[in-house]
């Protein structure tokens, strides 16, 4: 099993300045603002791990094994479907949709 924060570490070594992916610090307000936005209630542990400075997309794991990409909406008044997510079970898959998605998009 792959280290998330490390791989991501690795990734902003490889781009340098350029990578828009980021490590967020244990204490954010990334979890309470998904809460707001969408029930969570059925996990029993969901942290932020990474955000992308690009857009609004978070990085969240869900009870150590559901790794999903939020694009957070920043507001309570959501239609059904927002905030949008991309669910990944695999975290190598993950790691590669990051590094792939940096490709296509800045380089």
């Amino acid at each position: 099993m792959i280290d998330i924060i490390s791989e991501i570490s690795r990734l902003c070594d490889k781009y340098g300045e350029e990578f828009n992916w980021g490590i967020v610090p244990l204490e954010n307000g990334f979890v309470r603002e998904l809460k707001k936005e969408t029930d969570v209630s059925q996990y029993d542990e969901v942290k932020a791990i990474a955000r992308s400075y690009a857009c609004d997309e978070v990085l969240f794991l869900f009870d150590n094994n559901i790794y999903r990409i939020y694009h957070l909406t920043y507001s309570t008044n959501n239609l059904n479907g927002f905030p949008r997510y991309k669910e990944f079970l695999d975290a190598e898959k993950l790691v590669e949709y990051i590094d792939n998605q940096f490709v296509e998009e800045y380089l």
